[in-house]
């Protein structure tokens, strides 16, 4: 039976609005902030608590506005977020740190690299999603996912009766959403998901608490991933970490392959063998290599 999750902390921004986070890993680690993909939720990076906890690395999870405790934030950006994170790590006491983003949370993380480099040790894309707003990237990306994010770039309201299925799913049945999911997926996710049910039970935890005040914050969500994002990769001074699978079918490995040719100092790791979640899982000890190697000279 799924336990219930765990309740979070949550941090009082300037404007009244609500951050929810929680922290895995080493209590006194060295600080990297995880960024959940979409839809997505703090519990995502419990996946990883073990690996952290030994690395010596504490992983610093935020849900994003209308996910999980997070209160939902109107006309948000890319930038408001990195805004987010900087009064977040100030009240953590954290002067440096690392950020990662995961799947759809890549924006977030190069929106902090634009903004927060001089704070940053670290900027790792993991399956970190490429401009949405470029055709030629999408080419290969799942049909379902094109759909989705076209509407929502026209209109939010668009892509609900897709995220209100997906909701239901999660909300009724989350294992079994998860086993629907698999079928959208490459074959190392489904091997993987098939393989481990525990890992296949945080899968749906994480994804059912992404959902907990409903669509809206998704909704939201999608639009803005789908746009322009707001800033340039090539403004980005600051070192930047590309994990990208070659089987990928939500995020094309030509979108790293675009980052990589932009981003004025990036570092590419390519994995032919994986999968969209199964990079997530299986390179997560790569990550904390690299982040735990990098220091402020990197910058």
């Amino acid at each position: 039976m799924t336990r219930p999750p765990a309740d979070p902390r949550r941090l009082r921004l300037p404007g009244g609005r609500t951050l929810a986070y929680q922290c895995y890993g080493a209590a006194d680690g060295r600080p990297l902030y995880y960024f959940h993909g979409f839809p997505g939720s703090r519990l995502q990076a419990a996946l990883h608590d073990e690996e952290a906890r030994a690395a010596g690395v504490l992983l610093v999870a935020a849900e994003r506005p209308g996910f999980g405790h997070s209160d939902f934030q109107p006309g948000r950006t890319l930038l408001g977020w990195a805004e987010d994170m900087g009064f977040l790590a100030d009240t953590l006491g954290h002067g440096r740190f690392g950020v990662l983003g995961v799947s759809c949370g890549g924006p977030y993380a190069l929106a902090c690299a634009y903004r927060l480099g001089e704070r940053l040790d670290y900027v790792g894309l993991l399956a970190g999603m490429g401009p949405m707003d470029v055709p030629a990237l999408r080419q290969a990306q799942l049909p379902a996912l094109k759909l989705m994010f076209g509407l929502a770039r026209l209109h939010p309201c668009l892509a609900s009766p897709m995220l209100a299925l997906d909701r239901l799913l999660f909300r009724t049945s989350p294992l079994r959403a998860v086993k629907a999911l698999g079928k959208l997926l490459a074959e190392p996710d489904r091997q993987l998901l098939a393989s481990d049910p525990a890992l296949a039970e945080g899968f749906s935890r994480f994804l059912a608490e992404a959902y907990r005040q409903g669509i809206r914050g998704a909704c939201s969500e999608a639009a803005l991933i789908a746009s322009p994002r707001g800033f340039e990769p090539e403004a980005i001074r600051v070192p930047v970490h590309l994990y990208q699978s070659g089987q990928d079918r939500h995020v094309p490995e030509a979108m790293a392959l675009h980052l990589q040719a932009r981003l004025p100092r990036s570092h590419l790791r390519r994995y032919p063998e994986e999968g969209h979640l199964s990079i997530v899982i299986r390179q997560f000890r790569q990550v904390l290599a690299d982040f735990q190697s990098s220091n402020r000279e990197a910058n």
